[in-house]
């Protein structure tokens, strides 16, 4: 525990009590929890006002399937699916602090000029704006994608056939993403950063410390336009690095292409690690979830 709270602190992060720790701009979006085998505990969502929260308690109990639902200040359920604890409370919405845009040098229009590139000259240890998304199991894609658009009111914003889909619940391209597993393990969470140059410092950061924490990257994903690098942290969870995601104004206004396995994954980049792929764990993990 001890361990892992102090690499996210090296990875950005800020600790308000021993396991909260907060992001520059979302306050804390990450838990930390002594257990025997590594997974996701609970997932916190955040509503508007009490009028949603009353509106998402009625449509839990209307869709009838088999939830117990606790309503008061918070609410409470286990998805259907995967049976994992679902907290849905009023929060504020986060404004993201404003940062200069650098000046770009390209061979058809030179914007910088007598002075290096300023991310050269940063010497602030990067802190992410955000947790922008997480990616986990679940045993039934179609099921587990019907129960968070239909119920939740999540959007859908790229799919991949019966194996999983990309789903956000604001403007950004996926806040939630899920795949085919037997059991709903976590594959990765993901920090938002201001732009490339901090995806890169901050791994290089990391690498300092752990050469061996190195999973993926740097790269580019196709589904989602992010630039990634993957990191493990000494739980054997991975954390992402990303920026430049995807936002989308309106789900009419959205027309993605067709993605392919092939390309799905990145539009750049090194080869995809079979450890991105099949955590090393991943077994050990399944067998922990199956006794309970």
């Amino acid at each position: 525990m001890d361990e892992t709270r102090e690499w996210y602190r090296a990875f950005g992060l800020t600790e308000h009590a021993p396991g909260a720790l907060a992001t520059r701009d979302g306050g804390v979006q990450l838990r930390l929890e002594d257990a025997p085998y590594r997974g996701i505990r609970r997932i916190g969502l955040g509503v508007d006002d009490p009028d949603d929260l009353a509106r998402l308690a009625a449509a839990l109990k209307a869709a009838d399937e088999g939830m117990e639902i606790e309503h008061g200040e918070t609410l409470r359920f286990r998805d259907p699916v995967d049976r994992l604890p679902y907290e849905i409370s009023v929060a504020p919405r986060y404004d993201a602090a404003s940062v200069d845009v650098p000046a770009v040098n390209r061979p058809s229009a030179v914007e910088r000029r007598d002075v290096p590139a300023d991310a050269v000259l940063r010497g602030s240890p990067v802190q992410p704006s955000n947790l922008t998304h997480f990616v986990r199991g679940t045993r039934d894609p179609v099921e587990s994608i019907r129960f968070h658009t239909e119920v939740l009111g999540f959007e859908l914003s790229d799919a991949l056939g019966d194996f999983g889909g990309f789903m956000r619940c604001s403007d950004v391209h996926h806040n939630m993403a899920v795949q085919k597993a037997p059991a709903a393990f976590l594959h990765h969470i993901s920090f938002e950063c201001d732009d490339v140059d901090e995806v890169g410092r901050g791994a290089a950061h990391m690498l300092e410390l752990d050469g061996d924490s190195h999973v993926w990257g740097l790269g580019r994903h196709a589904i989602g336009s992010n630039y990634f690098w993957y990191l493990r942290d000494p739980s054997g969870n991975f954390a992402e690095y990303s920026s430049d995601i995807d936002r989308i104004s309106s789900q009419d206004g959205y027309h993605p292409k067709d993605w392919n396995d092939g390309e799905s994954l990145s539009s750049w980049g090194p080869p995809v690690p079979i450890s991105f792929l099949a955590p090393p764990d991943i077994e050990e993990v399944f067998a922990a979830m199956a006794e309970g």
